[in-house]
């Protein structure tokens, strides 16, 4: 079998096996002949559809290194015999980390301190912390991740509800929590997570008329995917939050240093990092290979 890695960084060169390539789908060069290629795995860098998967007439697989598959023409796939896999779970424990390192950035003003430390004050004035034990933590989607960051918010003694259209019943009683409807989560919970695929029902859920109803000093964490937050409602009604964790973001690949969310105090950004540890690389290549070889022995 032939196969091309695209999307690989350097971490990740240190795990996969053969050809592998930085460019995305789109990157490729034109002149080069794929219609050899069997296999090829991808990131959320490349797009995958019509027009970058043409030149690879023999394609038989391709594997995202990735949950989500949004980023894949799945029909397109289908219409020609691609077979689309993902990997279902590459560490949900990673992501959830990073979801208390956005939140715990912004309550304990880890962040909005570093310009006095720099300048030479070291004092508490001002910089009154939220605690989160015993505050609510509303959990927007229940699966792999989700049910880590309630693992995690258990350990920090926060309450805890839910909303998911699919209820895992057993989770819910084995951790603690209660499934709530959307708009009484947001009513109630003084920090929101967002963890639930990009689908039409949910592109931005996360809209004015949810934002509307929450609590003033809210806080919003999303590490899920940006189109979930309409950007727009957000900015309009920044002042409604005490502090917003994004790791995602609308239209992230089109970022610059004019994003209309980097003049706010009350927001911070990291670059789609939460999935990114020395262990989820790790485990991103094993399954990976694992998919791959699983198809070769079929």
């Amino acid at each position: 079998m032939h196969i091309i890695h695209f999307d690989v960084d350097a971490e990740l060169n240190k795990y996969l096996k053969g050809d592998t390539r930085s460019d995305s789908l789109q990157k490729i060069d034109a002149s080069e002949d794929f219609s050899q290629i069997d296999a090829i795995s991808i990131k959320t860098g490349s797009n995958a559809d019509k027009s970058t998967l043409r030149p690879f007439t023999n394609l038989k697989l391709l594997v995202t290194r990735t949950v989500g598959m949004d980023h894949i023409d799945l029909q397109y796939c289908k219409a020609n015999g691609i077979e689309v896999k993902n990997i279902l779970d590459y560490g949900a424990s990673n992501i959830a980390e990073h979801v208390f390192a956005l939140l715990l950035s912004g309550t304990r003003n880890i962040i909005a301190t570093q310009p006095e430390i720099q300048s030479g004050t070291f004092s508490f004035k001002g910089h009154l912390g939220m605690a989160l034990k015993g505050k609510m933590l509303g959990v927007i989607g229940t699966g792999r991740i989700g049910l880590e960051v309630i693992k995690l918010a258990n350990a920090f003694g926060m309450k805890v509800v839910a909303f998911d259209v699919y209820k895992n019943e057993e989770a819910r009683k084995e951790l603690g929590f209660e499934y709530v409807e959307l708009l009484d989560l947001a009513k109630t919970s003084d920090v929101i997570t967002l963890h639930v695929p990009l689908l039409d029902s949910t592109k931005q859920m996360i809209n004015k008329s949810i934002i509307k109803i929450m609590r003033d000093g809210v806080v919003l964490i999303n590490t899920a995917r940006g189109e979930l937050v309409d950007t727009q409602a957000l900015i309009e009604h920044i002042g409604k939050f005490r502090w917003v964790g994004l790791d995602v973001l609308e239209g992230e690949k089109a970022f610059s240093k004019d994003h209309p969310l980097l003049k706010f105090e009350n927001v911070v950004i990291t670059p789609h990092i939460a999935f990114y540890s020395d262990a989820s690389v790790k485990k991103i290549a094993e399954e990976t290979e694992r998919i791959l070889n699983e198809s070769i022995v079929q």
